[in-house]
């Protein structure tokens, strides 16, 4: 892999039966984490390739992919460039989105043209915020919120919403995690690490 790699997130909209999609991303070599998710998208994927060439091809298979029907299984695929990682958590794992129980865990899109530093230390300082990513397209930010007490995520919503150069707010609620830094669960419910070209580039 050279050292110039692109890295983005990818958003997905999907049609219909989503288990042939699932297992082609599941085993895709450039899917770093697949996120289940709630809201405009199904899908929000940390990805990684070797140059534009290679996404290019690879956005083409993904809009290839068709159900039984011969339907396009994804509706809609946007592709945002990382350009930023402001924040990124190192010590967690599958294993602990699984252990989850009473917690609730989000992405949030906040669109700040502006870039203002005031937003960015919020987020930085704040202990529910575990990722923040400067990202390209039609949004500013992506960050990842985990928190025990979902009223602590509304306060942190309303202080972000008191800045003047936050122009939109949208939030996707995570329903699963389905692979997380290329691990995934395999059909005895063990972890399972791919072992061919890890790429273990990962922001989220």
């Amino acid at each position: 892999m050279s050292q110039n790699v692109i890295h983005a997130l990818v958003l997905i909209q999907n049609w219909g039966d989503d288990s042939e999609i699932l297992r082609s991303m599941v085993s895709d070599r450039h899917i770093i984490s697949i996120f289940h998710i709630m809201g405009r998208h199904s899908y929000l994927l940390d990805v990684n390739f070797d140059d534009k060439k290679q996404l290019s091809g690879w956005i083409g298979r993904m809009k290839s992919t068709r159900l039984s029907s011969g339907i396009p299984a994804i509706i809609s695929i946007q592709t945002q460039k990382i350009i930023d990682v402001h924040k990124q958590k190192e010590a967690f794992s599958l294993k602990d989105y699984m252990d989850m129980k009473e917690r609730s865990h989000f992405f949030v899109k906040i669109d700040n043209p502006h870039d203002d530093e005031a937003l960015l230390e919020m987020m930085k300082k704040s202990p529910i915020v575990h990722s923040v990513l400067h990202v390209q397209g039609e949004n500013s930010f992506t960050i990842e919120v985990i928190v025990d007490d979902y009223s602590n995520y509304k306060k942190l919503l309303k202080k972000m919403k008191g800045l003047k150069s936050v122009h939109h707010i949208e939030t996707q609620e995570v329903i699963s995690v389905i692979k997380y830094r290329n691990q995934i669960i395999d059909e005895m419910s063990d972890l399972i690490k791919p072992d061919m070209d890890t790429r273990e580039l990962y922001t989220l």
